[in-house]
Parts: C-alpha cells; sequence; structure tokens
C-alpha cells in the first residue's frame, strides 16, 4: 500500500471513529460547562478550544461540583500516585534468584531511577497526572502520551478528550488512538522538517504562526512480520499525517501502547467511560438552577419592584440611595414597595441537600480524612473498609492506566540504558514491574495487625522460657520476613537467608567456645580448692578431670594444678564426695 492509499484509509477508519464518538460529545461538553470550563475541548471540529482565554463560566452560579471534583482528583492523586510514597515495585519471579545480594541492590536502585522519572520535573508526570485524574473523574475517560525523550528519557502529557478518538479490541482493550489536533506551522517543520508538504513549508516561511491540522494514529499493525527487524515490524503502527492534503509526514512503530486510555466505569457494549461527574450532573442542573433563583430571590428582597401611581408624581423616579422623587402638593399617593415573601433558610437547606448529594457522588466521604484520634486497629479496619468501597474503581484504573504505563516506562527506561547493569545471572524477562495498589497495601497492614494480635494472644502462655514449646509452631524466620515485606522494607535491608544461616552457625560456634571455656575455669578453681584442702586424697582430681575432658571432648593431661602426688592416698573422705556430686552436677547443667 502506497503512501496515498495508506492516508486515504486512514481517514476512512477516522471517519468512523468520529461517528461512534459523536453521541458522547454534547454530555462531555455540558459537563465541562457547568463543573470545568477550562476542560472545555469539545466546541470545534478539531478538539481545540474556540473560546481561548475566556472563562465560560456563564452557567455557574454554585463552585460546589467544582471543588468536590478538585477534591477527588487531588484524592486519587494522594492515594494513587503519591510521590512520597512507594507506589510500584519490581521483583524477580524466582524468590531464590530475589535472595541474591547484588539482585537485591539492582532492584532497589532500578526503582529508584524509575521513581526519580515520575518525580522530576521536566518530565511532567505529577503535572499531567493530575490533569489525566480531572478528566477520568468529570468525563469517565482519560488520556495519557507517553513517549521517549533524548534528554529525560520518558515524557508524560495528557490528551484533552477533544482531540481523541478510540476503539476497543475484541477482549475490551483499548488498542487503536486517532488523535486530531492543530499545531503551528513553525512547529510542524520544527518535528518533521522536510517531511512536511510543500504547503505547510510556505506557512512556516510566511505565517509561521498559522495552523496546521495533524491527525496521528496509532493501532495494531496486522503486516508485521514478527521476527522482522525496524519499526515497520513493531506491534503498533504510528502515522502522522496532515489532514489538509492528505499528506504523510511520518510512519513508525512502537512496541508498546503508547496512550492509556483509562476509564471510570463502562457500561457494557460501550467505548468511552462513564465517570461520578456525568451521576450528578442532574444535582448539578438543579443546583445551578437553584442557585440562580435564591440569588434573584434575594435581589428582589434588597431591592424589591416598586408601586408607583400613574398620576400624581413629578418626572422619573428614583429608587437609588439617596434619590428623590417628587409628587403634587395635596396628593395622598405613595410609592411603596411590592410585597416580596421568600423563605430563603428553605431553599438554603434544599441546596445543602444537593450540595451533599454532589459531594457523595464524588466520594467525598470515602475521601475525607479521619476525625477524632481513633487507635491503632480502628485506623487499619477504616482504611480496609474504604478500600473495599473504592476497590472497584482502583482496579479499572490498575489495569488501563498505572500497570501498562509502568511497563511501559521500565521498557523504554531499558532500551535507552537508564536502568543499571544487570548482575550476573539476572535477565529482563526474570523481572516483575507491577503496581503497588493501595488496595493490597491496606490488605497488607489487616495481615500485619492480624500477626501482632496473634503475638499478643499468645504472649502470656509463651512467657519467659517458653516452657510449653509453643514458639515451635512458628517459622519465625518466614515471619520476620513477612513483615517486612508488609510493610514495604526496602529489599537491600534485608540479608540474603544464607548470611543468616552463616552469621547464625557463627555464634553457635563462639557461644560454644566460650561456654567451654568458662566451663574448665570453673572447675580448674575447684580442683584447686580440693587439693589444697585434701591432700592425702589426689586421685579426686584426676577422676574428675577424667569425667570433665571426657563430658567437653578435651585430649591431653590435666593443668598442673590438677596433677595428683603420688605419695598421697587414694580414699575419698565424704567431704570430698560432696564436693564430686556437686562438680558433677555443675557440669551437666553446663551441657544442658
Amino acid at each position: 500500500m502506497d503512501a496515498t492509499e495508506r492516508a486515504r484509509s486512514l481517514l476512512t477508519r477516522f471517519s468512523g471513529l468520529e461517528e461512534a464518538r459523536q453521541p458522547w460529545v454534547s454530555s462531555w461538553q455540558e459537563l465541562t460547562e457547568y463543573m470545568l470550563p477550562r476542560k472545555n475541548s469539545f466546541t470545534s471540529i478539531g478538539g481545540s478550544n474556540s473560546f481561548r482565554g475566556q472563562t465560560g463560566d456563564e452557567r455557574i452560579f454554585d463552585s460546589t461540583p467544582m471543588h468536590a471534583l478538585e477534591l477527588l482528583a487531588s484524592s486519587l492523586g494522594g492515594l494513587l500516585t503519591n510521590p512520597s510514597l512507594p507506589w510500584f515495585d519490581i521483583s524477580v519471579k524466582d524468590r531464590q534468584l530475589g535472595d541474591n545480594a547484588d539482585v537485591r541492590t539492582f532492584l532497589q536502585e532500578a526503582r529508584g531511577r524509575m521513581v526519580a522519572v515520575f518525580n522530576a520535573e521536566d518530565s511532567g508526570f505529577q503535572t499531567h497526572v493530575h490533569e489525566l485524574y480531572l478528566d477520568v473523574a468529570l468525563l469517565g475517560t482519560a488520556v495519557m502520551y507517553v513517549e521517549a525523550d533524548n534528554e529525560m528519557i520518558v515524557r508524560f502529557s495528557t490528551r484533552p478528550l477533544g482531540e481523541v478518538y478510540v476503539a476497543e479490541s475484541v477482549r475490551g482493550q483499548v488498542d487503536t488512538v486517532y488523535r486530531k489536533y492543530e499545531i503551528s506551522a513553525r512547529q510542524a517543520i520544527q518535528e518533521w522538517g522536510v517531511n512536511c508538504s510543500d504547503e505547510t513549508k510556505r506557512k512556516a516561511e510566511d505565517k509561521p504562526d498559522e495552523k496546521v491540522e495533524i491527525l496521528h494514529a496509532v493501532y495494531p499493525r496486522s503486516d508485521r512480520d514478527p521476527r522482522g527487524l525496524g519499526v515497520m515490524n513493531f506491534p503498533y503502527a504510528s502515522v502522522y499525517m496532515e489532514t489538509k492534503n492528505n499528506h504523510i509526514v511520518e510512519e513508525t512503530g512502537y512496541l508498546e501502547m503508547p496512550y492509556m486510555v483509562p476509564r471510570w466505569a463502562k457500561a457494557a457494549g460501550e467505548t468511552y467511560g462513564r465517570g461520578p461527574g456525568q451521576t450528578a450532573l442532574s444535582d448539578t442542573r438543579v443546583l445551578n438552577a437553584m442557585a440562580r433563583t435564591a440569588l434573584m430571590a434575594a435581589e428582589k428582597m434588597s431591592d424589591p419592584p416598586l408601586m408607583v401611581p400613574d398620576d400624581g408624581f413629578l418626572g422619573p423616579v428614583r429608587s437609588g440611595p439617596g434619590g428623590l422623587s417628587y409628587y403634587r402638593a395635596g396628593s395622598s399617593d405613595r410609592i411603596e414597595a411590592l410585597p416580596v415573601h421568600v423563605d430563603l433558610g428553605a431553599t438554603e437547606e434544599m441546596m445543602n441537600q444537593r450540595r451533599e448529594s454532589i459531594r457523595r457522588i464524588f466520594l467525598g466521604d470515602q475521601i475525607a480524612p479521619e476525625g477524632p484520634a481513633v487507635t491503632a486497629t480502628e485506623a487499619v479496619i477504616r482504611q480496609s473498609e474504604k478500600m473495599r468501597v473504592l476497590g472497584p474503581v482502583l482496579g479499572r484504573l490498575q489495569t488501563e492506566f498505572l500497570s501498562p504505563l509502568i511497563k511501559r516506562v521500565f521498557r523504554i527506561m531499558l532500551r535507552s540504558g537508564g536502568l543499571p547493569s544487570f548482575p550476573q545471572g539476572l535477565t529482563p524477562d526474570d523481572l516483575d514491574v507491577r503496581y503497588t495498589s493501595p488496595v493490597a497495601r491496606a490488605q497488607k497492614q489487616y495481615e500485619a495487625q492480624g500477626l501482632s494480635q496473634t503475638m499478643e494472644y499468645l504472649g502470656p502462655l509463651v512467657g519467659g522460657a517458653d516452657a510449653f514449646g509453643i514458639m515451635d509452631n512458628f517459622d519465625t524466620d518466614r515471619m520476620a520476613r513477612h513483615v517486612a515485606e508488609l510493610f514495604d522494607t526496602p529489599s537491600d535491608y534485608l540479608k540474603p537467608e544464607q548470611d543468616v544461616a552463616a552469621a547464625r552457625e557463627g555464634k553457635t560456634k563462639a557461644a560454644g567456645s566460650a561456654q567451654t571455656t568458662a566451663t574448665v575455669a570453673s572447675m580448674a578453681t575447684i580442683a584447686k580448692t580440693l587439693s589444697e584442702a585434701y591432700t592425702d586424697r589426689p586421685n579426686v582430681l584426676t577422676e574428675l578431670w577424667g569425667m570433665l575432658a571426657g563430658a567437653l571432648g578435651i585430649v591431653g593431661p590435666p593443668p598442673e594444678h590438677m596433677a595428683p602426688d603420688p605419695a598421697q592416698s587414694e580414699d575419698m573422705t565424704q567431704e570430698e564426695a560432696i564436693v564430686l556430686q556437686q562438680t558433677e552436677a555443675n557440669e551437666e547443667a553446663s551441657h544442658a
């Protein structure tokens, strides 16, 4: 297929996508006009805002929906992609391989570099992800473009929904994105240079700020060779073209889908999502109508209409401050205010009901800060309950946005050399890059609380010496490592299991040597006492040393002060027998 046929085919496909999206545009436009006018990208064909610089808030009489939307978007940012918390992880599929010290160091450094990319100002992630949360909460669908960058390795950009047209695969995943947008002729030349059309080149010279409409199509490539080399065999095709003259300026490809298109919730058979904004739209309409009516009523009460007779007054009636109105002398006619009876208290109560309903729709009761101080156990239970409520929503955002985002960034950094050198025996296929959801973290906290409660309950039974051997039922090493995993302890803080075993073996040997030295010194002191007290009974020293050497595995003659005197008697007195029994008891106790 040549360039002309490909351009014609792309425009035909784009027309079908545009027609499929058209029923959604009116509701999206109304949502932005009521809740976030600056997000209105649906007022022109190309998706660009025809009213740039204008407030666009003519329909807004109450800011409660806007505030609830901003609060939800900010809470999602703090909950899902908080720059101060670890929200993704890199692990090794093989647990034995992951216990290697070099592998642990690599994993920690690799995650640190990815975190630096996400938090860098030049990459734009933290700035653009907030705009994405606003779009997905208000419109139900949002779009982020993730591309490789020569300077920052990765660059992020949230695109207005008015620019984007999408299609799903048979599995319900967005695999086709057409984006129609405008740039200046000068920017087009900077991006594509000589590949631009002759018309764009002339515009860049004569009118560099005149707009050029560009269509970017990303779709699965069906005519590729999976084993072939080059961008034309990449899984996703990427085509940029000027729509006015059907001129293709660039045709490349992507190894992963560069557009992340999360949907808040999606009805069966629909492509675009529905968010809390659409649920709150009816309440928002009513609230703004009530606010407008209440303002009119308050204005009538403060400046009521006047009843003036048709005759008897001279000149115009001046109702402003300090105004003078003249009437004929002797006339009984007067200017009177038209009675206005409005119960603003009842109106305000009805409006508060609508405001509270809108806040609940935007999950204000779930994301609100905790009240008075509570115990750690109660805090864990509350957090777990919140995560259960938010679980379905966060699950879709994780599947369609966060997990593909992390894998896309990891692979871009891997190809560009942005990750540390792989240790020996480790390959990219051994790694598992995943998003650690707040639901999973809350579950981990609940598990940790259960472990703490178990140990607290068994504490009185275990006591100091564990006389019943209760702790023999637990693998304490596994418990300690599991607790470290529950609280996301950095992997390089933990020693490899083989190092732990070697350290314990060294401690056991050192303790045994110290015990042997102490026992020998104690026996030597006793022997010396016996030799001084009973000089006519030397054989007790020899027997005492024989028992000690046999028990401790000592080979050789006894110390000099324990050596027997041949001239001494072999008989043992009763006092010597008592000392010998005590010595044997001490020796058995030391072995135990």
